[in-house]
């Protein structure tokens, strides 16, 4: 007798973690872990879709951590700051899961689509069933397995028109970013640079007495913003390569890993040994 085929969405898990094994440089992010941790008030500057394949992710909501399993995904339909947990797989000991950021580019393409006004909708975080949006990511990974960008994006903006349609209303509703998290967007791209204020003014045309204004109106100064964006580049690095400690503090501008080490436990509460995949 033959076994009975496997559901559709199954399938496709397996798909995506063999891909994510085999193409670390791939557009998704692979996230792995060999011990459990949680990161404290992690701030996510893009709309993203996280994939669990192998152990779970929780997210905590209005003080009440939910929990996202393989077969799910995990949605932040925008800018926000959460406490987040990744938790390896009891029988395999391992963490592994996709992400998937919607880029700008991605939510004004899937906006021009829409015909109508642009319904009002949550921003909250949720954790949703795989099941509605299975063709639209096979098209997605179907396109990156044949190295076609084009129809990886087409495939994307098909998958957020999908989730508008499904009610996530708040992920298409267009938000202008902070200045905290445009300066992390700057910072990003080149961590271990001495950033300076001046280096900051003129990129953004602004003067000193502005962006300290502006800064301390959302609550923070640029020292901060720049700690900030250089820590969760260290958190990426740690999370998705297998770099050691030490690597990764010079990779984010810390000459020091102890005093790296120490700035990441203070600021997630973790130390970044235990995301280490080294």
């Amino acid at each position: 007798m033959l076994a009975p085929a496997k559901p559709v969405h199954e399938r496709l898990l397996e798909d995506l973690a063999e891909f994510a094994r085999s193409n670390p440089l791939s557009p998704c992010v692979r996230v792995q872990a060999k011990h459990a941790y949680t990161l404290y008030a992690l701030n996510i500057d893009t709309a993203l879709l996280a994939l669990p394949l192998e152990g779970h992710k929780r997210f905590r909501h209005q003080d009440k951590w939910v929990d996202v399993q393989p077969g799910e995904v995990f949605l932040v339909p925008a800018a926000q700051s959460l406490d987040i947990e990744n938790i390896p797989d009891e029988a395999t000991g391992r963490y592994l899961a996709v992400g998937m950021p919607l880029h700008a580019n991605i939510l004004e393409a899937a906006r021009h689509l829409i015909p109508n006004r642009l319904n009002a909708g949550t921003s909250a975080a949720a954790s949703i069933s795989i099941e509605p949006y299975v063709d639209d990511l096979s098209a997605w990974l179907n396109a990156l397995l044949g190295r076609d960008s084009l129809r990886a994006c087409h495939a994307m903006v098909g998958l957020a028109l999908r989730m508008y349609e499904q009610g996530f209303h708040g992920l298409l509703r267009p938000g202008a970013p902070t200045l905290s998290a445009q300066i992390r967007g700057m910072v990003a791209i080149d961590p271990s640079k001495d950033w300076s204020s001046e280096d900051i003014e003129n990129a953004l045309a602004m003067s000193g007495a502005t962006l300290r204004r502006r800064l301390a109106a959302e609550g923070t100064s640029l020292r901060d913003v720049v700690v900030d964006a250089r820590l969760s580049q260290g958190f990426t690095l740690l999370a998705t390569t297998n770099l050691p400690v030490k690597t990764v503090a010079l990779r984010v501008g810390y000459q020091s890993a102890s005093t790296f080490s120490r700035r990441f436990s203070e600021r997630y509460g973790v130390e970044p040994s235990r995301l280490s995949n080294e």
